[in-house]
Order: C-alpha cells, then structure tokens, then sequence
C-alpha cells in the first residue's frame, strides 16, 4: 500500500502516540497486584483464625468409693476447628487457679489446675474475660472440695464438667480479616477496571481525532 506524504505523517504520529499510552495502561495493574497481595494475607490469617478456635472440656468423675482418701480422675480434651487432642488425664488435682498475663492495653486470664506434679492450664490461649474464669475456679475447687470427703454408704457417683468454647469469637475474627481481604482484593480490580477504561476512552479519542 502506498502511502502519501500526508498519510504517512498521520500514521507515524497515531503509532507514536499509542505507545506512549501504553505503559500508563500498564501502570494500572501495579495497584492490582498491591491490593491483591494484602487481600490474599487477610484472608489467608481469617482462614486461620477460624480454625484456631478451640472448645475445651474438663471432666471429672469420683467414683463410689468407701476408702479414706477418695479418688478423682479427670481429663481435658481440646477440640479445634481442624483437629481433636487426646484426651489428657489430669490427676490428682487439689486446687484451681487463675492465671493472668499483662498486654498493653488489657490483662488476660486462664484457669490453671495444680496438680501434686505441679500446675497445669485448662485452656493454652489467654482470654479477657476474667469474670468467667473465676466461676470455672469457683466451680472446680467446690468440685474438688466436696470430692475429696469420704462418701457415704449408697452414696452416688459424682460427676463434674466445664466446658470452654471460644470458637465463636475466633470465627468472628476470621471472618471480619476475610472480608477485609475481599475488599482489598476487590479495590484493586476496580482500580485496574478504571485505569484500563480510562485508557481505551482516551485511545479511541486519539483514533477519533486523526492521530
């Protein structure tokens, strides 16, 4: 095809100008990648606190017994969202104590048991909710207490169990870091839809205008 003096400036000027309009199209997935990158850890530490989320039981049981110093067997099981611990035997146990822990702004709290091999925590994760600890201590050492006198003929076994359920709060958490995560993800292509809007708008302009 042959072109005209005139044809061919034309051609020359609209090939220049389209590629200096293509790094700036290029420049949109920058931002993609950013969000998308943050995006993609947010959600990954939701995922994880959902599954960190852990339900603990304490059970206990004194069986019918006439001899002078009674028997208390108990065992802790910790069930988390992916996986379940072997039940763990804790005896003899004499007492329960709470645990606290400094932070910056807040203190935390667990329930510990003393054992005669020394102490052992009834949850691994500190928790603010220091009210609720001191029932579960209230709880057991009344157990215990009462566990420990010698029964009576025809007495029934005693029975006692605590249950510690944080999951919810975990998931809560992994779920509020998941939408978190969504939106970054969200905004970067939405920055990349703009940009690369943007640029076909000003492409088909220049094509419109004879570059």
């Amino acid at each position: 095809m042959d072109w005209t003096p005139i044809e061919l400036k034309q051609h020359q000027r609209h090939r220049s100008h389209l590629s200096e309009r293509k790094p700036k199209a290029a420049k949109g997935w920058l931002p993609t990648m950013i969000f998308g990158a943050v995006g993609t850890v947010s959600v990954g530490v939701g995922i994880m606190e959902m599954g960190a989320g852990q339900l603990t039981e304490l059970q206990c049981r004194r069986p019918v017994s006439q001899s002078v110093t009674p028997s208390i067997s108990c065992t802790r099981t910790i069930t988390t969202g992916l996986t379940r611990e072997a039940p763990i035997e804790i005896t003899p146990i004499t007492r329960a104590e709470i645990q606290q822990v400094g932070r910056k702004f807040r203190n935390a709290y667990r329930v510990v048991l003393i054992t005669g091999n020394g102490s052992i925590p009834l949850t691994e994760d500190f928790k603010s909710d220091e009210r609720e600890k001191e029932q579960h201590i209230t709880q057991i050492n009344r157990f215990i207490r009462i566990a420990n006198t010698t029964p009576s003929k025809g007495s029934s076994p005693l029975d006692f169990e605590i249950v510690e359920d944080d999951r919810a709060q975990s998931n809560l958490f992994g779920l509020m870091f998941i939408t978190m995560g969504s939106l970054w993800i969200l905004m970067g292509w939405v920055v990349q839809f703009s940009v690369h809007r943007k640029f076909t708008i000003s492409r088909r302009s220049a094509v419109k205008d004879g570059y």
